[in-house]
């Protein structure tokens, strides 16, 4: 018994591990293996030894998730609702619950990346324009599928995961009843198709638009900032201007 209370919590030896900064996550690892095995725990120490280490943005969505919980929350929650509104929608209700939660998950998963940015930053790592669209993806399959949702909650995520697509709408289609699919089989799926179709095309669309969006974003804080520099730098040779006036009128009045 006193060699297992090596390892007193595996749950937070993990996360934990995956809390580190990513160059300290194999050291550790492997460290936290050995020490399972030295507590007579092989196939925990196997399984600790076998995680692979993160991406770099795997490791910006861990972070997100850890020091960010309720942006993330607010991401899912917004999914959530929006798969609730296209299912309604689809059953012949309204748009308008459709259009606001595209926006809420949009406006959460934008929040979510400046914070990408951020955390990339800070650790000192480039917030290149691919690593953040990494990140976006995984979040939008956060926000799409339920069980990327959850892997990204727990803030242990080991690879990047993608939103399954709108095949995946089938399941909340309007289901008619048996003898109704005995009666057009076949018109109900074309239905179907049509209604995926669609809704993978909206989603592509939104997509586009979202990119298109955090890079106007991104282009205008960058302008911004160069703005900022520019009068900056005008201020200082306005100074050094008037500072050089005075030192000529001076010198003329000797």
């Amino acid at each position: 018994m006193a060699r297992l209370a090596v390892v007193p919590d595996l749950e937070s030896e993990l996360d934990r591990l995956y809390e580190l900064p990513l160059d300290a996550f194999t050291p550790a690892r492997n460290e936290l293996a050995a020490r399972l095995k030295k507590a007579g725990q092989d196939d925990a120490g196997a399984r600790v030894k076998a995680l692979r280490k993160p991406s770099v943005a795997v490791w910006t969505v861990n972070q997100l998730a850890r020091r960010h919980g309720g942006e993330v929350a607010e991401l899912i929650d917004a999914g959530k609702r929006l798969r609730t509104a296209q299912e309604t929608a689809l059953r012949g209700g309204g748009a308008d619950d459709v259009r606001s939660s595209t926006r809420a998950e949009r406006d959460a998963l934008r929040k979510l990346t400046r914070l990408a940015e951020a955390v990339l930053t800070h650790a000192g790592r480039p917030a290149s324009p691919q690593t953040l669209e990494r990140v976006s993806s995984t979040l939008r399959a956060a926000a799409v599928d339920p069980r990327a949702g959850e892997l990204v909650s727990r803030g242990r995520l080991a690879e990047e995961v993608e939103a399954p697509g709108f095949a995946a709408v089938a399941e909340i289609a309007p289901r008619a009843g048996a003898q109704a699919r005995r009666r057009k089989p076949r018109t109900d799926a074309a239905a179907k198709r049509e209604h995926d179709q669609r809704m993978r095309r909206l989603r592509r669309d939104a997509e586009t638009a979202e990119r298109a969006a955090a890079a106007a974003e991104a282009e205008a804080e960058k302008a911004a900032d160069e703005a900022a520099a520019a009068r900056e730098r005008a201020k200082r040779a306005r100074r050094d201007a008037r500072a050089a006036t005075k030192a000529l009128d001076a010198e003329e009045r000797r």
